[in-house]
């Protein structure tokens, strides 16, 4: 876990880094690490899951298939 922590401390810790989109009832919030980009993914009321990549075009596609699994799960 601590290795997650770290990647993701860099644009936790500057709001300023960070983007948000809404994406089929989900909120992500991502922006660059010191090794790459970093990904909060979330519903409302549920806990953000973490995603990592080292572009920002791999991370935005990892994160759409990661939520249009989700939701082909709920189906």
């Amino acid at each position: 876990m601590t290795a997650q922590q770290n990647l993701a401390s860099h644009a936790s810790n500057d709001p300023e880094l960070l983007e948000e989109i809404q994406f089929l009832e989900h909120r992500i919030q991502f922006g660059p690490t010191h090794s790459g980009w970093v990904s909060f993914v979330a519903r409302q009321g549920h806990r953000p899951t973490i995603l990592v990549a080292l572009d920002r075009k791999t991370l935005l596609m990892e994160t759409h298939q990661l939520i249009e699994s989700r939701i082909e799960g709920w189906t």
